[in-house]
């Protein structure tokens, strides 16, 4: 075959396998987008902006999980930009999630070319494309969900940097240092450990950049963290001791020894690893205690999952091996670059989720999603230039790329099945979910129909609607019932009226007796309405209980927790403060003698 065929044949696999997973990103994106309390919370900031223009956004952005620490802003302006492009609702918003996780396909291929044939990438890459794992963090708003696109371009970006046969080094750095930067402001680990990686990997490189370079590295990392800093300056560094805060309270969360922090770490990875290249989530491993005595525990589940989780874990150890044989037998250059890179990539994220070992989230993985194929490619390239390049070792190996490609469109076909039915269905989640950590399939889609039945009755009697559901729901659907103007509050919380419909909204898997027993003291039930897995009752406050004919929603409630640690100003707040700054100062020195 002439090297033009090869070439065609080359960029026509990549783009079908760049349109499936595309396809599998995008098909029903609206109908089925994950919808709860943190894509809501996120809405609500952007269509501040909306209303407004980009002043109107906040100098800091969402808070990093479980503290007060908020995370610098590009997330935010990033589904500003998307609103303004695709639409100023929830799936306008959420829709540059699914583009750039789409990007990160061709990315993830040229990433793994630096040391890889043709072939093995494109094998690698359409396993990539159709991760089970990466698809669903590809369809719908979240700020750690950009993560893949940003941290393979930037480091592929840095590997074409050091490149001694590229001719503008220094734009490639540029380019680096512009994507990294916009991966740390995405989550708060990518804050800790990018940057020890890029250093650790210039300081081994040692490359020569020109004086102009390293000054526009300067300037972009500056540029893109100076929300941070006016926000700084105004709160005298509140933000920068939550950070602090986060980092000895994260570290020392659930107080368990290093060891054990190390083993779960480790076995952690591993189950983590089986999702990501294969989807399937019932890969289970022991749970190791050293104190007081070595105690190895594994419940009925454990056992039932432990081969697929003892053979990730075998074939993780052995990716790992074979990447330091390579660092250690692979001469300078290109292809040891990239192998050195993934070697720290792997060393540092480990090293940052050691302290957390025990209180782990799926979106972890994100920080490491390319990580997993790496260390399959490179068992793949030991196993087939161990036999010596055999036309059977190929055949095998094209086979297993075959096989995980299937299984990850199995678990998806399962995934978007349960999704297409929980409008209607009681779909059940079976064991745990090792990816988005759902308790019920609840889509946007749902959601709406919901707040449809809500506004009938609401327009119906012509009154308020007063409801309250899970927190992962309450949330998402108080602020599709404020979209549509319709005046609300929270059920339980707000008072009791009569002019008013009141709605609990909760899964209908739960103990649905149990989860409205406390509403019945005060409250008849009317109505119950199931939609799927989630079942609405509504219910009418009993005559002795109600206080007042109608709320005044007139009256300004007080502000809610988001601001509680320190505050969080619009580019707009943080200039009318400067100009009023500027007034005093005027006035002042017009008094001075």
């Amino acid at each position: 075959m002439s090297f033009w065929n090869q070439k065609k044949t080359l960029w026509f696999l990549l783009a079908l396998i760049v349109g499936l997973g595309f396809f599998l990103r995008t098909v029903h994106f609206g109908e089925y987008l994950h919808f709860e309390l943190d894509q809501a919370r996120d809405a609500r900031i952007i269509d501040d902006g909306l209303r407004g223009d980009f002043f109107d956004l906040p100098l800091l952005g969402p808070r990093a999980g479980g503290t007060y620490l908020r995370l610098p802003p590009a997330f935010y302006y990033l589904e500003f930009l998307s609103a303004k492009m695709f639409g100023p609702h929830p799936v306008g918003m959420a829709f540059f999630v699914a583009l750039l996780s789409t990007a990160s396909i061709p990315i993830f291929f040229f990433f793994v070319r630096r040391f890889f044939g043709r072939n093995f990438s494109l094998g690698l890459t359409s396993l990539f494309a159709v991760s089970t794992f990466l698809v669903l963090y590809g369809r719908f708003a979240w700020n750690p969900n950009p993560l893949p696109f940003f941290l393979l371009l930037g480091f592929f970006s840095l590997l074409k940097a050091v490149d001694s046969s590229e001719t503008r080094p220094g734009r490639w750095l540029l380019l680096s240092a512009f994507m990294l930067s916009i991966a740390t402001e995405l989550h708060f680990l990518a804050f800790v450990a990018v940057p020890a990686i890029v250093f650790f990997f210039l300081l081994w490189k040692r490359p020569r950049f020109s004086w102009r370079a390293w000054l526009g590295v300067v300037g972009l990392v500056t540029l893109l963290y100076m929300p941070m800093v006016l926000n700084e300056r105004e709160t005298g560094g509140r933000n920068t001791q939550e950070f602090f805060k986060a980092v000895s309270g994260k570290s020392g969360k659930g107080d368990h020894p290093i060891v054990n922090k190390l083993i779960k770490n480790v076995l952690e990875q591993a189950n983590g690893y089986v999702v990501l290249v294969s989807g399937y989530e019932r890969s289970e491993l022991p749970t190791f205690k050293t104190e007081p005595i070595l105690n190895i525990i594994c419940d009925e589940s454990c056992r039932i999952g432990m081969r697929t989780g003892l053979f990730s874990l075998a074939l993780s150890g052995l990716g790992l091996f074979f990447l330091v044989w390579r660092i250690k037998t692979t001469p300078a250059g290109d292809r040891k670059d990239f192998l050195v890179l993934n070697l720290l990539w792997l060393f540092f994220v480990f090293g940052v989720l050691t302290p957390i070992a025990f209180s782990y989230s799926p979106r972890f993985f994100l920080l490491v999603a390319p990580l997993p194929f790496v260390l399959l490619g490179l068992v793949g390239h030991a196993l087939y230039h161990g036999f010596r390049e055999s036309r059977w070792a190929g055949y095998f190996l094209l086979a297993l790329c075959l096989g995980l490609v299937g299984c990850n469109l199995f678990f998806l076909n399962g995934r978007f099945s349960a999704l297409a039915k929980a409008a209607t269905e009681p779909v059940q989640v079976e064991g745990a979910d090792r990816i988005l950590k759902d308790k019920s399939r609840v889509t946007l889609g749902q959601q709406n129909r919901i707040v449809d039945y809500m506004q009938k009755r609401s327009e119906e009697e012509g009154v308020p609607v007063y409801m309250f559901s899970e927190p992962e729901h309450r949330r998402a659907l108080k602020y599709l019932l404020e979209r549509r103007g319709i005046q609300n509050a929270v059920f339980g919380f707000d008072g009791i009226y009569r002019e008013g419909v009141y709605f609990l909204i909760i899964r209908t898997d739960s103990n649905l007796e149990n989860g409205t027993k406390k509403y019945r003291l005060k409250y008849d039930e009317i109505d119950r309405v199931q939609f799927g897995t989630l079942t609405l009752f509504e219910f009418r406050p009993k005559e002795e209980f109600i206080g007042s004919e109608r709320q005044d929603f007139s009256l300004v409630k007080p502000q809610n927790d988001d601001n509680i640690r320190g505050a969080r100003y619009t580019w707009r707040e943080w200039w009318t403060r400067q100009g009023a700054m500027r007034e005093e100062d005027e006035t002042l020195d017009e008094t001075l003698p």
